[in-house]
């Protein structure tokens, strides 16, 4: 038995379906208010649960041998941002610990790195915002816990910046902007992404093999420019519009972070890990453009709230 804990958030929804499609059994954990359509859909049984309160985590964790942990909240999102990265995060071992889970894999981000180098890799973690820096302290809490106990055994996925259907960072303001006739973007070069499914995959090998506790992996799916990723979605979602960079006098509508994260470019190179996990990107621009294509026209009034 699987526990997803984020289950219904962009990453979340996509590894529900992953996990699904592979003939696996879920929990997932949602907060209240959340959106529970891709759960309810892939059989998943939903448990309204609170990392910070033990008692209800308890509940959601009989039973389970296999822990995602994909809860990530953005500050200001989330008033106890921290407190779910450090204290709920800590919850989350004890409790699966208790209940002699086996595995418990964990989602981080490239960004721990920080975006003072373009190229990332490596062990060196430079956390530049208060985001990155929540990351980077759940995954020091996570090595520290490794060290003193061997179950459950944990995987550290970290993923290049995540793109594909469903996404409300990029790809919907993308489409509404060409709606206005016109799409503008932050500077930025050429960069690293994930598609959700990749970051799936990945989660789902991590859980299943046999790498050392404590073991961190990063990922990717492609590398492409801002631009290039941009029209290449215009063209599968069958949308014309012009695509250029933020000017001094045009802004662009992505949220404030996806622009630094644009800005920064952040590349990876390093890939020796992979072979050990068993990974290798199944998403490439054109099939991660086709998809979010595929979506789009399926639901093309999606971009009024946005």
């Amino acid at each position: 038995m699987n526990l997803l804990v984020g289950a219904t958030g962009f990453v979340g929804g996509h590894v529900v379906e992953y996990l699904f499609q592979q003939g696996e059994i879920s929990k997932g954990v949602f907060r209240k208010g959340s959106h529970l359509k891709i759960m309810d859909t892939s059989g998943v049984m939903g448990i309204e649960a609170d990392l910070l309160d033990h008692h209800t985590l308890h509940e959601a964790m009989e039973g389970v041998d296999i822990v995602y942990n994909l809860a990530s909240p953005m500050p200001g999102d989330n008033e106890d941002f921290m407190k779910v990265n450090t204290e709920g995060l800590l919850n989350l071992l004890e409790v699966a610990t208790e209940a002699k889970a086996k595995a418990f894999v964990h989602l981080s981000t490239l960004e721990v790195f920080g975006f003072h180098s373009r190229t990332v890799g490596g062990s060196t973690s430079d956390p530049s915002n208060e985001y990155q820096r929540g990351k980077a302290e759940a995954e020091r809490l996570l090595e520290e816990f490794s060290k003193r106990s061997a179950e459950p055994r944990i995987t550290v996925v970290r993923a290049a910046k995540a793109v594909g259907s469903r996404d409300e960072s990029f790809v919907l303001p993308i489409l509404a902007m060409a709606e206005r006739g016109r799409v503008t973007l932050p500077g930025g070069s050429r960069m690293s992404f994930t598609h959700p499914k990749d970051i799936a995959l990945a989660m789902y090998r991590a859980a299943l093999g046999k790498t050392p506790t404590g073991s961190r992996f990063n990922i990717k799916s492609f590398d492409a420019t801002p631009e290039q990723l941009a029209s290449e979605i215009l063209a599968a979602s069958g949308k014309h519009a012009e695509v250029r960079r933020q000017g001094f006098l045009s802004g662009s509508s992505l949220p404030k972070y996806t622009a630094e994260q644009l800005r920064a470019a952040q590349l990876l190179e390093d890939e020796t890990g992979w072979k050990d996990l068993g990974y290798a990107p199944a998403y490439t621009l054109q099939s991660t453009c086709e998809e979010i294509g595929k979506w789009y026209l399926k639901s093309p009034w999606i971009t009024e709230s946005v």
